[in-house]
């Protein structure tokens, strides 16, 4: 193994040529989208707490034109996979007849944006290729990376798409296509900040009002940031029902309280226990243990107030602060996570190590003392993947 690198030659162009190599003719649009890192609190968003995420070097780019049918024709190619080559139509996502789940995220991002009107009713016939240097299984959203490419080459024929309202709302169109075309775990927060972020920073998404700002990067505190992972190419899905779960249940919660999330309820742990407890009472046997509600909440609450400690410390460019709350433990949840590996990050000389998105990757970060990093990433390219998290810049049209 070794440390693996995006290829010289940028994904736009590689894309360009692979879609008229297949369509035969040029590409009407192309946009490219990068990778995303999450740096703290992936799993508060509907809590409404904050996600603190950075933009990767590595980018995916798409490039679509139109056809004379109803197929939409997809290929998706990048690092450690085998290509995704098919085609499909909405007919047969409206019946429910795409086993393949990479086309049935194509296919369903499409007629979300039909549905919403970004793009037009007779866009029904696509070409649509994908080239990628964001490794699958490396907790870089490379999947995520692909919908905002593609989205937003479909919508480059509006003269709105770079206006931060309809990066917003193509954000928030991915992520409905998401819940609604893909058995892995949503993380809203990727969409938003591929389209939304800003270059050279860290982005700061407050789900309380929906806002997104800026912190100092890491890097510019004398680390660099790494993701290692047992093995790159393949999305981790095992635990995206236990998430949901969870997430549904802090949905009804909010429903129930009338409020526009748990974090303004006031005593919200306690608060939301007393309900569950009462539903239990009632019959409900859909209502979770009182325990593991607590254990939810509380969660959440503690996890979005280290996110708020985290944009804290960023800000006041205090570095040993920061490392101290990204190892810092969490609050005991029903996740997998992978603490070995995180463990032997910093054994190896990583000053800080977390799961790269708990519950919806394996991989880990570790943030290197820049003086280390080269030993760090040698060491481990031995017996794991490794690839340096640069910094990125976010989704732009590449026409």
């Amino acid at each position: 193994m070794a440390t693996w690198k995006s290829p010289a030659t940028s994904p736009v162009e590689r894309a360009r040529e692979e879609h008229k190599r297949r369509t035969g003719a040029e590409a009407t649009h192309c946009a490219s989208a990068p990778g995303t890192w999450v740096l703290i609190g992936e799993n508060v968003d509907h809590f409404g707490g904050v996600t603190i995420m950075g933009l990767a070097g590595q980018r995916v780019a798409a490039c679509v034109s139109p056809r004379n049918d109803d197929v939409i024709s997809v290929h998706s190619e990048g690092p450690f996979a085998e290509p995704v080559v098919g085609e499909t139509s909405l007919a047969e996502l409206a019946a429910g007849e795409i086993e393949h789940p990479w086309l049935r995220r194509r296919a369903g991002l499409v007629q979300h944006l039909i549905s919403r009107q970004v793009i037009s009713r007779d866009a029904t016939g696509l070409n649509i290729t994908v080239v990628s240097d964001v490794p699958l299984g490396a907790g870089l959203g490379a999947l995520y990376a692909a919908d905002a490419a593609i989205a937003l080459a479909l919508a480059a024929d509006n003269p709105e798409a770079d206006e931060p309202p309809m990066r917003a709302r193509l954000a928030e169109i991915c992520s409905a296509n998401v819940a609604a075309n893909s058995t892995l775990p949503l993380l809203r927060a990727r969409h938003t900040v591929a389209l939304r972020g800003t270059a050279g920073q860290i982005n700061v998404v407050d789900y309380a009002d929906n806002s997104i700002t800026q912190a100092p990067h890491p890097a510019k505190m004398g680390v660099r940031i790494f993701s290692v992972a047992t093995s790159f190419g393949q999305p981790y899905g095992e635990q995206a029902e236990r998430l949901a779960e969870w997430r549904n249940f802090i949905d009804e919660a909010v429903a129930n309280f009338g409020v526009t999330s748990l974090r303004e309820l006031p005593e919200n742990v306690d608060r939301v226990v007393e309900w569950v407890e009462a539903r239990r009472d009632a019959g409900d046997k859909d209502a979770p243990d009182p325990a593991t509600a607590r254990r939810w909440v509380q969660f959440c609450e503690t996890e979005t107030l280290r996110s708020l400690a985290t944009a804290k410390a960023l800000r006041s460019r205090r570095g040993n602060e920061l490392l101290t709350l990204l190892n810092s433990p969490t609050e005991q949840h029903d996740i997998e996570t992978p603490d070995s590996l995180v463990a032997l990050a910093l054994e190896r000389g990583a000053a800080a190590a977390r799961p790269a998105a708990a519950g919806s990757s394996q991989a880990v970060v570790a943030f290197v003392p820049v003086r280390e990093a080269e030993e760090f990433a040698e060491t481990f390219a031995k017996d794991f993947e490794i690839t340096e998290v640069g910094q990125g810049e976010p989704a732009r049209l590449e026409d």
